[in-house]
C-alpha cells in the first residue's frame, strides 16, 4: 500500500512538472513556426515586434534553471528513481536565433516598403 501511495505521489509530481515545463517553453518555438513571408503587412509588423519582445524576455532571464526528474523502473518488485539537474540554457531558440530571424523579417519589411 505504501508503494502505491508513493508511486501516485511521484506521478502527480511528474505531471505537474511537465505541465509547467511545457507551458513555459513555447514562446520562441511558436515564433519560428510562423511563415512571415505569407503574412499581411499589418501581421508582419506585429510579428517583428513579437520577436523583439521575446528577445528582450530571454535576455532578462538570469541565472541557471533547475529541473527535477522522477521515474519508475519495472520488474516484478518495481522501483522509483529521481534526479535533479541545473541548466543554463532553455528549450526552444536562443536570443541569437531570434535576432537572426528578426533580421530576415526586417529585410522582408524593407522589401515591402515598410518601416517598423
Amino acid at each position: 500500500m505504501m508503494k502505491m501511495t508513493r508511486n501516485v505521489a511521484m506521478l502527480i509530481i511528474i505531471f505537474t512538472t511537465a505541465f509547467f515545463v511545457l507551458g513555459c517553453a513555447g514562446g520562441s518555438k511558436e515564433l519560428f513556426n510562423e511563415d512571415y513571408k505569407k503574412m499581411s503587412n499589418e501581421n508582419i509588423l506585429r510579428y517583428y515586434y513579437s520577436l523583439n519582445d521575446e528577445i528582450e524576455r530571454q535576455e532578462k532571464q538570469s541565472g541557471p534553471q533547475f529541473g527535477i526528474g522522477i521515474g519508475g523502473f519495472g520488474g516484478h518488485h518495481g522501483g522509483v528513481g529521481g534526479g535533479a539537474g541545473v541548466t543554463t540554457g532553455g528549450s526552444g531558440y536562443t536570443a541569437d536565433d531570434l535576432r537572426a530571424r528578426r533580421i530576415d523579417v526586417l529585410m522582408e519589411l524593407k522589401r515591402r516598403g515598410l518601416n517598423p
